[in-house]
């Protein structure tokens, strides 16, 4: 565990502004208070529930749009757990809907929010399958220890509804950049928050990352490390290093932490 400040910096040395690009820096601002309708829970600032009642797919999809949201599609194995705690506590034995098919073509998987990369896939033993060439529609079953399976897109399940929780000034307010320093200062180039991922991906700097972070539901903060071929990686993360201080480690590589600021 490690205990950073967050200060506002003035300058940076010419090594770290060639690995981060240009942008401003923030000093951290205090939680901001999200909340969620009723019937909706929240989890890492997005509002999760369940269908009331089961639909096909695409009808499914329709109904979340009903109740404010969309189907939703997990990015991590946590908030996919937090979806299996959300179904099970409406039926041990659930099925439930979420927004990934290769209805396009078939065996290639596209979750919704998750274009342009590798969606997150967790498939039970065996799956997918496609049986029958009749199964091109995901969702998550309880029977099938809590994984993936395919299904007929025509059959009814129930489906997990997601959208962005209500926080104040959330939508107006521009996104800054907060960076974590030691006491005297200097800004910390081998810490990261380890864990709580949502995805990864090469990156130009701190601009490129921060944006992508401000886009990503969930996403809280993001570190920046280099790979072994010096290449830019940007981790968003959906907690901070103030939410889980064991997380927020020293590293033996170069890694810097951000986290997104209001204000």
């Amino acid at each position: 565990m490690y205990s950073p400040e967050l200060v506002v910096i003035l300058a940076i040395s010419s090594s770290i502004a060639a690995v981060m690009g240009s942008y401003n820096i923030c000093p951290a601002q205090p939680a901001v208070s999200c909340s969620c309708p009723s019937q909706w829970q929240m989890w890492h600032y997005v509002c999760y529930r369940i269908t009331p009642s089961p639909h096909s797919w695409d009808d499914a999809k329709t109904k979340c749009q009903d109740l404010g949201g969309k189907m939703a599609a997990p990015r991590s194995l946590e908030e996919m757990k937090f979806m299996v705690d959300l179904a099970r506590k409406l039926d041990s034995n659930y099925h439930v809907w979420i927004a990934c098919t290769d209805k396009e073509a078939e065996g290639t998987w596209e979750c919704d929010g998750q274009e342009g990369r590798e969606p997150f896939l967790e498939w039970s033993a065996k799956q997918p399958d496609d049986f029958q060439d009749n199964q091109d529609c995901a969702y998550i079953f309880g029977y099938f220890n809590d994984k993936m399976d395919d299904g007929s897109c025509s059959v009814n399940h129930k489906a997990v509804c997601a959208h962005q929780a209500a926080c104040p000034h959330h939508s107006t307010q521009p996104r800054r950049y907060c960076l974590s320093t030691d006491t005297h200062g200097r800004i910390l180039n081998s810490t990261c928050l380890l864990d709580h991922s949502i995805r990864e991906f090469i990156t130009e700097g701190v601009v490129a990352c921060g944006s992508a972070c401000a886009k990503e539901p969930g996403c809280r903060s993001f570190n920046i490390k280099k790979s072994e071929k010096g290449k830019k990686i940007c981790q968003l993360k959906n907690s901070t290093s103030s939410e889980d201080k064991d997380k927020f480690q020293n590293t033996d590589y170069f890694c810097m932490y951000s986290e997104v600021c209001i204000g």
